[in-house]
């Protein structure tokens, strides 16, 4: 009876070819399993697309009514406003140059940055004045604000913000001439930088845009050299201190 053998001529490495057809069998078994599934894979691909766009057009949102960024830029425009206007009044009045060129610097700055917030307010679709009182968004706002009777005892819309002068101080300020228009300029615009400082410097820890919280740390730091500035020029004068 002959007993069956292995071939031991055959080169180990030759295929069966019935091993290549059960190969690609299972080749094609596998490819089959795996599109079954490729359906499935492609909605959770576009499910986490649009979730990723959906998070993004959170973080994206524009600051709203109510937010620190809106309440900032309408504040702070007001407050400038006032500061151009004494910057003025100083510009147009005084024989001093340097105190001319003090009153330049700051009017121009503070329009600038006015146009600035304007355009901000415009591009997240909000109106550029509110008919809410002035400060809502500051945290600190009874800390940072002025007496409600103001300075003099009047009341004025302008009261809460901090730094800002009385129509009464501003009356003075346009009546004065010489030496005394510098000092009360310069006294005025010194308490008038604080209170701006203190603004900014809550929008810069607050605010949700970039750009608002560049600009309100770029005030802190320009307003705190144009104090330091000012204090150094009243205290040559000779007049009390601001």
């Amino acid at each position: 009876m002959a007993i069956g053998r292995p071939d031991l001529d055959r080169d180990p490495t030759d295929s069966d070819p019935t091993d290549n057809h059960r190969t690609g069998s299972d080749r094609t078994a596998r490819l089959r399993r795996a599109s079954r599934w490729l359906p499935l894979v492609l909605v959770l691909v576009i499910a986490l697309l649009a979730a990723g766009a959906g998070l993004r057009g959170i973080v994206d949102q524009a600051p709203g009514e109510g937010s620190v960024d809106a309440g900032f830029a309408r504040d702070m425009s007001v407050h400038h406003v006032q500061a151009v206007e004494m910057a003025m009044v100083e510009f147009r009045g005084s024989a001093d140059a340097t105190q001319r060129g003090v009153a330049q610097d700051v009017a121009l700055t503070q329009q600038r940055e006015i146009g600035i917030m304007s355009a901000w307010l415009t591009q997240w679709n909000l109106a550029q004045i509110s008919t809410d009182p002035p400060m809502g968004w500051m945290r600190s706002v009874h800390q940072a604000s002025h007496d409600s009777s103001g300075h003099d005892g009047e009341t004025t819309h302008s009261t809460r913000m901090p730094g800002m002068a009385t129509d009464a101080e501003l009356g003075q300020l346009s009546k004065a001439s010489g030496r005394e228009l510098d000092a009360l300029f310069l006294t005025l615009m010194i308490r008038h930088h604080r209170g701006g400082i203190t603004m900014a410097q809550e929008a810069a820890a607050r605010a949700q845009e970039p750009d608002v919280r560049a600009l309100a740390r770029a005030m802190v730091i320009n307003q705190a050299i144009e104090i330091d500035q000012m204090e150094a020029d009243l205290h040559a004068m000779g007049a009390p201190p601001a």
